[in-house]
């Protein structure tokens, strides 16, 4: 959930946040540039704190989120948005596990044959604990494409993202290719099945981590309630498994909890 829950806020097209995703897909942006708000809140549990292979220990942390955004168009089909998003990882036991990251971004989006296709920038500050020690400083340019294909209460939203992170760091910096397949299911009137199957395939490409390739497949599966339309509650299990070139970085781990969406 970790990681859906950053991807998410990489791609900013993604079904899997309805609340979000849906004032952008759905509804005509303004001529005006318009401000908005996205804040995000999810207590989780995980039965591998660490990611680590061999030392598992079992957690709670909460995740609030929050984005700021100003959206507007520079044409008829060309769309922009300008963005601050800052999130955090607190974990109850496992302090060491806590992780925060803030940024600023920039991306156009232009709708292509039905596919939202967005080219985006971000400048990165990535930090240990709660906002404690900063480790590195990244800018992350990226491309993405995705579209929506409704059958009856089915809604699949295929997405896919590529790009590549330069940092102050060597060790950060790496292409990232991402394929996931948003899917809702609804059941009535406000209550929803969601998933999410993930794919995220990285290249590392400095200092130590030079030739480094990891691979994480991960599936999600939930419940969602929409208590009004710019608000929904989304209880859900996420799976996760790193492979990688480099035996350390295998790891599985489970993660189960609420999450709380709401769109200004």
């Amino acid at each position: 959930m970790r990681k859906l829950n950053a991807l998410a806020g990489a791609v900013g097209l993604l079904g899997m946040q309805p609340a979000w995703a849906g004032d952008e897909a759905t509804q005509p942006l303004p001529q005006r540039p318009a401000w908005g708000a996205f804040v995000s809140f999810s207590p989780t549990y995980s039965n591998n704190a660490l990611l680590s292979r061999s030392d598992r220990r079992r957690d709670i942390y909460a995740n609030p989120d929050v984005m700021l955004r100003l959206d507007g168009k520079l044409s008829s089909d060309i769309s922009y948005r300008l963005y601050g998003r800052s999130s955090f990882n607190a974990f109850a036991e496992e302090t060491f596990a806590s992780e925060t990251f803030a940024l600023v971004g920039a991306r156009l989006t232009k709708t292509l044959w039905d596919w939202r296709t967005s080219v985006s920038f971000e400048h990165r500050f990535e930090y240990s604990g709660v906002y404690r020690d900063l480790l590195f400083i990244a800018d992350d340019l990226m491309i993405s494409t995705t579209r929506d294909y409704s059958w009856g209460p089915f809604t699949v939203s295929p997405t896919a993202q590529f790009g590549y992170r330069f940092a102050d760091v060597a060790e950060a910096e790496r292409y990232r290719l991402d394929l996931l397949l948003p899917i809702e299911a609804k059941l009535m009137s406000r209550w929803s099945i969601v998933a999410t199957p993930l794919l995220e395939a990285y290249w590392f490409t400095g200092g130590l981590n030079d030739g480094r390739q990891d691979i994480v497949y991960s599936a999600s599966l939930g419940l969602r309630y929409s208590i009004a339309s710019n608000m929904s509650l989304t209880t859900s299990a996420n799976y996760e498994w790193r492979t990688s070139n480099v035996p350390l970085r295998h790891y599985r781990d489970f993660e189960i909890g609420p999450r709380l969406d709401l769109a200004f």
